[in-house]
């Protein structure tokens, strides 16, 4: 299955001139979409769709989620809610879930105010989840007067290759009562990070009322999110290296941390002037340790971003700081600002700030608790100054230090440099041709050999034109297997109901053919029973709706009536690559 962290990585969009306001376009093309992954929750994500979430609980459970029974530092217990989901035209649930409020010294309100929530789809179901998602974040945006600034900061974050997540938008009541238009933020999970192909071994989070730093005895300031539980050995063993000075701490952190990742980390929160982040405040950020002990850091709580640049230079944070101190870490760190950058550019982000403002437009008009519609579209235009801005400023000053790929082609197709290279079963070797982002920078292809089945990487070393500046730059490719299953889901007798049975093995399906290539279906049941084909259209439907459910499309079906079988039961042959 494809799951590896760059399979994530988005195609160029369709670049359209402003003209007149700077939120709209003077040419009338074609709007790009900024759906991500393959995963069945990538369709909840959509930043150009409000969805509707209606929630339903007790009235002594609503009563109870007032001040002071609860506050920012007290979420409380999860309270049973009914909650139900609208997708365009279809409506999904009722679900039985758990809520509770969320958000913290700025942005927690309570139910008499725009309220955030927290939705966990297990709390009371075990195992229950929606679109594969098991717990959902909704942030009430009462920092964010423009409603966009999260979509772009976390985009641009995924972009570069930082494991991020991914938003989309919902209206949400709650017994009855609209309570505006809320981000549906991707929560930080271990489920999130195997999207990436990133293990989690713990996770932990560093927010107020501490703003945590890496420094010895300060363990306990940080929130245990997931993982190893009243434990903090690996975070100890971070902060002591984060005691040592110039080479010494280059060579320790190294062995510690993914550097790559958290120099883009610091890059993009200063670039996307996150000031409530690790690099300005040491507040929002997780950092996750794999399943070696690898620490990766990871953004939260983007909303109050676009709003003033401040030095590329300048952080609260030790490890950025120690990194300035550094030549080698500061060299990457140079090199990450300008894929900053180049990746800013190559995403359109004020034409996707367009987009998105017209898309969430009806909405904002209709929040009883927002700024309203001319003061958020005076935000979005001033957002929108900022993204042009930045981008001057940034390309300008990194255009020595890039030593990035800008396209590659593959037996002649280019293509980004970020995307996972799909490849057809068996292939062993392709023509790998690379455009560096830099004018006159040199390019080395080391060799590659022979692919195998899976992901494959080629190297690739780039020297800027001045020669002060190299970087191995990797090419991912992906060779499909092909593949085949056999499953029998139960049904009752002469009936097209599944069992409890059948359902678990039509979840199983539904996760074995999550992102595959070619999925083609062959049904069938024994033809020895009453209206067999009108039984075998019913049970097909059934099988198949549960599999939409889930984001899973066949590219074909096949339905077939057997001699010999069970009538109780619909077999499925699937084959396909992944």
């Amino acid at each position: 299955m494809l799951t590896k962290r760059l399979a994530n990585r988005l195609t160029a969009l369709i670049i359209i001139v402003l003209a007149g306001s700077l939120l709209n376009s003077g040419v009338a093309q074609a709007t790009p979409s900024y759906l991500e992954g393959t995963d069945a929750g990538a369709v909840v994500f959509n930043p150009l769709q409000v969805n509707k979430i209606s929630l339903q609980m007790s009235d002594s459970d609503y009563n109870s989620m007032r001040w002071p029974n609860v506050s920012w530092d007290n979420e409380g217990e999860w309270r049973e809610t009914q909650m139900r989901f609208t997708m365009g035209s279809k409506t999904y649930g009722p679900y039985r879930v758990g809520v509770h409020l969320k958000g913290a010294w700025g942005s927690w309100r309570d139910i008499t105010g725009k309220a955030a929530f927290k939705i966990k789809m297990d709390a009371f179901v075990d195992g229950q989840t929606f679109f594969g998602i098991s717990k959902m974040t909704l942030n009430n945006m009462v920092q964010d007067g423009s409603y966009i600034h999260e979509v772009l900061t976390y985009r641009l974050f995924r972009a570069v290759g930082v494991p991020a997540s991914r938003t989309g938008f919902a209206d949400v009541t709650l017994n009855g009562i609209n309570y505006g238009l809320h981000l549906n933020v991707e929560t930080v999970n271990p489920e999130m990070l195997r999207r990436w192909n990133v293990t989690s071994s713990q996770m932990v989070k560093g927010a107020v009322p501490y703003f945590p730093d890496f420094w010895v005895g300060h363990e306990s300031n940080f929130a245990i999110e997931s993982g190893i539980k009243d434990s903090y050995t690996m975070l100890s063993t971070l902060i002591d290296a984060n005691q040592l000075d110039g080479a010494a701490w280059w060579e320790r952190i190294n062995e510690l941390a993914d550097m790559k990742e958290m120099t883009l980390e610091w890059a993009t929160e200063i670039y996307t002037e996150h000031w409530d982040g690790y690099v300005r405040n040491r507040n929002n950020y997780y950092v996750n340790f794999d399943d070696e002990g690898k620490a990766t850091m990871l953004p939260w709580g983007t909303d109050q971003t676009w709003n003033g640049s401040f030095g590329f230079f300048e952080s609260a944070g030790l490890m950025l700081n120690k990194c300035f101190a550094s030549t080698e870490c500061n060299e990457m760190y140079l090199q990450s600002l300008a894929r900053v950058a180049n990746k800013a550019k190559a995403l359109e982000l004020p034409q996707m700030a367009a987009n998105v403002s017209a898309a969430i437009r009806n909405s904002i008009s209709q929040d009883a608790f927002g700024p309203g519609l001319d003061a958020a579209e005076g935000s979005q235009s001033w957002t929108v100054w900022q993204l042009n801005s930045q981008q001057e400023i940034l390309s300008s000053m990194t255009a020595q230090w890039d030593t990035s790929l800008r396209h590659v082609s593959i037996n002649g197709v280019k293509r980004d440099a970020d995307l996972v290279v799909t490849l057809e079963p068996g292939t062993r070797s392709v023509r790998l041709g690379v455009f560096p982002s830099q004018t006159f920078a040199t390019t080395a292809i080391q060799p590659i050999g022979t692919f195998k089945a899976g992901l494959n990487a080629a190297h690739v070393r780039v020297t800027s034109a001045d020669g002060a500046h190299t970087n191995t730059e990797k090419i991912w490719f992906y060779v499909l297997t092909k593949r085949s299953n056999v499953a029998k889901l139960s049904f009752a007798t002469g009936k097209a109901t599944l069992t409890a049975s059948g359902k678990d093995i039509a979840n199983a399906l539904a996760a074995k053919y999550q992102g595959v290539n070619g999925l083609t279906l062959t049904l069938s049941i024994a033809k020895n029973q009453p209206k067999a084909k009108a039984l075998l259209d019913q049970r097909s439907a059934a099988l198949l709706s549960a599999l939409k459910l889930n984001g899973i499309f066949p590219t074909k079906v096949i339905k077939t009536l057997t001699a010999t079988g069970s009538t109780a039961t619909l077999t499925v042959s699937g084959s396909y690559r992944n």
